[in-house]
């Protein structure tokens, strides 16, 4: 059997080269494959330093959100503040009316604190009343006895009520 020239030679040569044009291609086709993915997933292509991602997290966590949507755009508001430990819904929304010089009336029962009127808009107008939501959800508690955590979103809002 001859290996260089020979009829088997030639085409065991060939049959090697074959081999490894499909294994570069095969690696080629793999980079690629992870390049895409990585890009698409944000993995690659996007640095952030680990310090600025921190001092985000720890901003957002030592704040919440309070929302004030009256139904109109001229009262609606929206207000980032520092949180506070032990404060509740009730305190959140005393304490911005009060900067935002809006009028607050409620009534304190064994149960809780019941909000009347934030601004002009007062309970029972048009069927609707003063409810409020904490991440979303409406809790099972009055305002003041409802503990917020950093980062909760709290939304007052002037609808009609789903009871």
């Amino acid at each position: 059997m001859k290996t260089l020239n020979g009829k088997f030679g030639v085409k065991k040569i060939k049959l090697d080269m074959k081999k490894i044009n499909i294994f570069i291609g095969i690696g080629i086709g793999l980079i690629i494959i992870t390049a895409v993915w990585g890009i698409l997933s944000g993995k690659i292509g996007r640095f952030v330093p680990d310090g600025k991602v921190k001092i985000s997290q720890e901003k957002a966590e030592k704040k919440v959100m309070l929302i004030i949507d009256s139904g109109e755009e001229l009262l609606s508001k929206a207000i980032e503040t520092e949180f506070k430990e032990g404060m509740t819904a009730f305190n959140l929304l005393s304490d911005e009316t009060e900067k935002l010089n809006l009028t607050l009336k409620f009534k304190t029962y064994d149960m809780g604190v019941f909000i009347e009127a934030i601004g002009d808009k007062e309970n029972g107008e048009d069927g609707e009343y003063w409810l409020y939501y904490v991440n979303g959800e409406m809790p099972q508690l009055a305002a003041d006895k409802q503990l917020l955590n950093p980062g909760d979103k709290v939304e007052f809002k002037f609808e009609k009520s789903p009871f």
